[in-house]
């Protein structure tokens, strides 16, 4: 498998990732097995600037695996593929027999005898399959499937009647799906950043800005600070596969605002609040005042020396303190969002300060669906107050600021809806395919529905042979024939309606003329 990166600039620097780990190649091109599977990555720098860009890699067409009865270590297979069991190199010296272990009584477990390189049918209860065949000392297995796992004893019996066995651990496993990474700010002041895929047994490790985190568990907590791209690679024995997102740092969870700012104080519900009043709480004596449309039952709190006094704007709450000219109000409420007017009666001084307290973001769902008009549809929700979306598809912004956005129904890639209001963000990433595209034929719609029917059903008839194959190949050859002979017949009833009409107008003008040139007056 070759896989080419280019670019403009210069000079150009090249360097490659394959699932966060680095490649030894500095070329622009670089050679890979086929059966290679994951994201890979191409950096392309010089002395002033750099890009990079990450694709999907998938296998090569048609991955086997081989493993042997004589091996120490298990042999490991992917579920739905092809797997190459090496028995003995010359079937013809042995009768051999598989046995897969399942009782300790093992007279009830089931078996299947080989003689000549063939399975005798008739005493093999195990593979009663016809994905499975034996060709030249090596039993083979078209399509693994889960009950292939197990512990298998193969025995070898000489001419002289001698047995050797050989005994082989096999285990399948369902390869790894697409991986999605979201991203949560926590009240407590951490951002978890989860993973999630499909397949058995796997296996969880992260990278931030290309360096290891030591974590290998599918969610992974980091300080609210960071900053940078965040890898998540999953693999088990048989396959693996990484998404890479960006994580920006959480909103502070401590809110800091100021009596004397001109913008609103945002607030999280439920978090810290801090308002600062002043610097000496000691010069001063304060009315905090909550402005309500009845200006003449606002509530008020006195505040004199770092105490409140006669407070009914924060009456059974402990959670609200003044420490050193600051109101702290620990655990933000609804209804502390309002208009303040902080008064100094001994200056007749205020100032003002508008409190809004928004719900955080909570996690982000990302859903794909495609329509009969040859849309995608991924739409986003969350929880919180108010949301603001963008999207951004492989890396690169998508000018749409809404819940949902349509999209072609061959786009493929990575795609992240981005969350926030002004306390808080959260983003989820996910692989869109492309939708399976709708099948239409327009001019010979009924014998394309004929002859694909009969497709269909001989497709559904026969069994997996090389004359059904070649059955099915000649019935989609006729379609295609069909349809074409179907166009070219209209192209011919096209040109005879006009070489027609062509004739006909022409023998009119003849007649006229020969009939005078009055006739020929009045056609002009």
């Amino acid at each position: 498998m070759r896989v080419s990166c280019s670019s403009e600039g210069d000079p150009l620097l090249y360097s490659w990732t394959l699932n966060g780990d680095p490649l030894m190649d500095g070329n622009s091109s670089i050679d890979l097995d086929e059966g290679t599977d994951g994201d890979i990555s191409c950096s392309v720098k010089n002395h002033v600037s750099h890009a990079q860009k990450t694709v999907r890699l998938k296998p090569c067409p048609g991955p086997d695996r081989f493993c042997r009865f004589d091996q120490p270590d298990p042999c490991y297979t992917a579920l739905r593929d092809k797997l190459n069991l090496m028995m003995v190199l010359d079937t013809s010296e042995y009768d051999l027999k598989i046995v897969k272990r399942i009782n300790n009584n093992t007279a009830d477990d089931p078996v299947c005898r080989v003689k000549n390189g063939r399975m005798r049918m008739r005493e093999c209860d195990l593979y009663n399959r016809t994905e499975v065949t034996i060709i030249n000392g090596t039993l083979i297995i078209n399509r693994v499937i889960s009950a292939d796992s197990g512990n298998y004893r193969l025995t070898l019996e000489s001419s002289d009647g001698t047995e050797t066995s050989r005994d082989l651990q096999v285990i399948v496993e369902a390869p790894i799906g697409s991986v999605e990474v979201s991203i949560i700010c926590s009240s407590s002041g951490v951002m978890r950043v989860s993973c999630s895929s499909e397949g058995d047994q796997l296996l969880y490790s992260w990278t931030l800005n290309g360096g290891p985190l030591m974590d290998g568990n599918s969610s992974i907590d980091l300080d609210e600070g960071t900053d940078g791209d965040i890898s998540c690679s999953v693999k088990n024995h048989v396959s693996h596969a990484q998404k890479t997102t960006r994580v920006q740092p959480c909103a502070g969870l401590d809110r800091f605002c100021r009596f004397d700012q001109s913008d609103p104080c945002y607030a999280a519900l439920g978090h810290k609040l801090n308002l600062l009043m002043v610097l000496d709480a000691s010069k001063y004596y304060r009315e905090l005042r909550k402005r309500m449309d009845n200006t003449a039952d606002y509530p008020v709190c006195l505040l004199i020396n770092d105490m409140m006094r006669n407070c009914d704007l924060y009456n059974n709450r402990p959670e609200v303190t003044v420490i050193n000219g600051t109101l702290i109000i620990n655990r933000v409420n609804s209804a502390d969002s309002g208009n303040y007017k902080l008064y100094f009666p001994d200056s007749w001084y205020s100032e003002d300060l508008q409190v809004i307290v928004e719900a955080p973001i909570g996690s982000v769902e990302v859903s794909i669906n495609c329509s009969s008009s040859g849309v995608m549809r991924v739409s986003c929700s969350s929880e919180g107050d108010p949301l603001l979306y963008s999207w951004t598809l492989n890396g690169g912004p998508l000018m749409d600021g809404n819940s949902s956005i349509d999209l072609d129904e061959g786009t493929d890639g990575d795609i992240s809806c981005s969350v926030k209001n002004h306390v808080s963000h959260a983003q989820n990433t996910i692989r869109l395919k492309p939708c399976a595209g709708p099948t239409t034929a327009a001019v010979t719609s009924s014998v394309t529905s004929a002859v694909t029917s009969s497709v269909t059903s001989a497709v559904t008839s026969c069994s997996q042979t090389s004359e059904c194959v070649s059955v099915v190949f000649v019935l989609v050859w006729c379609l295609q024939l069909m349809v074409l002979l179907g166009l070219l017949g209209g192209f011919h009833i096209y040109m005879r309606h006009t070489s027609g009409k062509k004739q006909e107008d022409q023998k009119v003008r003849m007649r006229r003329f020969r009939e005078g040139p009055e006739h020929t007056a009045e056609d002009s």
